[in-house]
């Protein structure tokens, strides 16, 4: 519809301040992304070593304002109960806000590793051309793992919260202190965890499982095209 020779000029800076703009957008809702994993890894961080060291008395000084008549191993582990709620309530707000972006993320992943993927095999022999789709099927295939890596890092951070609860030395805490450990231990067993529409869970395995069915895809293609 347009002559490329006369519009040249044109059709090129239209088509970086395109790129340009799609890829700064890309890496802005990446590095918050990335950004809101971290400070969540990192409040269960703080909060393993508040409970691993809940025994340890004199840590915990400056913490606590105001201690209950159970003790201060009561009052750290009810502090630590309470970090772990917002924490909790952070990841929840997170994984609502990229629940459908990640969900739309992944569809397009799928479909694009399958597409450049046969155009890849299909162009073997240009290896100009082939090698173009090369580069691009990796920069997918990374966004992909990036994408997963987070979720895995907020899944290995639960696993790592209970740990520490169990190796607290919670026999030296008075009753309701041993109570209190008990409810976060159960909530533990609950874990935390980004997902793609409440469909899919974000994880090492998820990403295995996308290049595997992504790979089906185009190989079916190229089967189909030689028949």
């Amino acid at each position: 519809m347009v002559d490329i020779d006369t519009y040249y000029v044109p059709i090129f800076l239209h088509t970086v301040m395109c790129e340009i703009t799609y890829v700064t957008i890309l890496c802005a809702v990446d590095v918050l992304y990335f950004t809101s994993v971290q400070y969540y890894c990192g409040l269960i961080a703080a909060l393993r070593y508040n409970l691993e060291n809940a025994c340890n008395l004199k840590d915990f000084d400056d913490l606590l304002k105001n201690v209950t008549k159970n003790g201060k191993s009561y009052s750290i582990v009810a502090y630590s109960i309470q970090r772990h709620t917002e924490a909790i309530q952070f990841i929840d707000i997170l994984e609502s806000s990229y629940r459908l972006p990640l969900l739309v993320h992944m569809g397009s992943v799928m479909l694009t590793i399958s597409i450049v993927g046969f155009q890849m095999i299909t162009n073997i022999e240009d290896m100009n051309r082939a090698s173009q789709h090369f580069v691009y099927l990796n920069i997918v295939l990374l966004n992909t793992f990036f994408e997963n890596w987070q979720g895995q890092r907020i899944i290995d951070s639960n696993e790592m919260l209970y740990q520490s609860i169990y190796k607290m030395k919670w026999y030296e805490m008075p009753n309701a202190a041993k109570k209190l450990v008990i409810l976060m231990m159960m909530r533990c067993l609950k874990p935390s965890q980004l997902t793609a529409g409440k469909i899919i869970v974000l994880s090492y395995e998820n990403f295995s499982a996308v290049i595997r069915m992504s790979s089906s895809y185009f190989m079916l293609l190229r089967s189909m095209q030689t028949m």
